[in-house]
């Protein structure tokens, strides 16, 4: 349970989770979003991710 917690309070997972939601918002619900917007928000959401771990490791 308290990996649930903790996964729910990370930040990096509610990125992941809204990235997510870009995505398949575009195909699911025709929000009109092309092939380079979605790489564009995908791209920022992986590499907030990235920096958000590095800076926690440091």
């Amino acid at each position: 349970m308290d990996k649930v917690k903790s996964l729910l309070k990370s930040r990096r997972f509610w990125a992941a989770g809204i990235g997510l939601v870009a995505v398949v918002a575009s195909e699911a619900f025709g929000v009109e979003l092309d092939t380079e917007h979605l790489l564009s928000i995908v791209s920022i959401v992986i590499a907030w991710i990235v920096g958000d771990t590095v800076r926690e490791t440091t």
